[in-house]
C-alpha cells in the first residue's frame, strides 16, 4: 500500500508543538543529551503507541484524496510543486486544481484531528508534554539521543 509522505514517527506531528518552542527558545541553547532512560523509554513507548493512531489517520487522508478523484501520487506532486511555488507549472487544469485544493483542506482538517488526538495521548502518557517535547527537540539535534531512540525503536518494533 502506498503511503503518503507523513513520518511513521509521530515526530513529525510536532512541528507546530515545537515551532513554537523554537521561537522561545534560543538556538544557541546547549542540547540536554543526559535524559535517564527511563524517560528514554517512555519516550519511545508513547511513539509506540500513537503509530496506529497515525496509521488510521494517514487511511483517511489517503480516501481523502481519492475521493476527490485525484491519486496519492499526483496529489503529492501538486503538493511539491506548491511549496516550490510553481503549482501553476503542475499544473493548468483547473479541475485538477480545484480537486487539490478541496482534497488539500480535508488534509488540513485530518492532519489537526491526528495532532489532538496524538497530542492529548502524550499529555495523558507518564512522560507528559513537556518532557515529549524535550526528547524530541533532542532528537532532532543530537545525533547522539537520535542513535539511542532509532535503536531503541528498532529493537521494541522487532519484538
Amino acid at each position: 500500500m502506498y503511503k503518503l509522505v507523513v513520518p511513521f514517527f509521530v515526530f513529525a506531528l510536532f512541528f507546530g508543538f515545537t515551532a513554537s518552542a523554537q521561537e522561545v527558545m534560543p538556538q544557541q541553547m546547549e542540547v540536554q543529551e543526559d535524559f535517564p532512560e527511563e524517560d528514554i523509554k517512555k519516550f519511545v513507548d508513547v511513539n509506540l503507541q500513537v503509530m496506529p493512531i497515525q496509521e488510521k489517520y494517514q487511511s483517511k487522508m489517503m480516501e481523502s484524496i481519492e475521493e476527490s478523484g485525484m491519486t496519492v501520487e499526483r496529489f503529492e506532486a501538486l503538493s511539491m510543486a506548491q511549496q516550490n511555488g510553481d503549482i501553476r507549472e503542475a499544473s493548468e487544469d483547473p479541475e485538477e486544481l480545484a480537486a487539490y485544493n478541496k482534497a488539500g483542506q480535508e488534509i488540513m482538517q485530518i492532519q489537526s484531528e491526528m495532532q489532538n488526538e496524538v497530542v492529548g495521548h502524550i499529555s495523558e502518557s507518564d512522560l507528559g508534554p513537556e518532557k515529549f517535547q524535550q526528547i524530541y527537540m533532542a532528537y532532532t539535534q543530537s545525533e547522539k539521543v537520535r542513535a539511542k531512540i532509532d535503536k531503541m525503536m528498532a529493537d521494541a518494533i522487532e519484538d
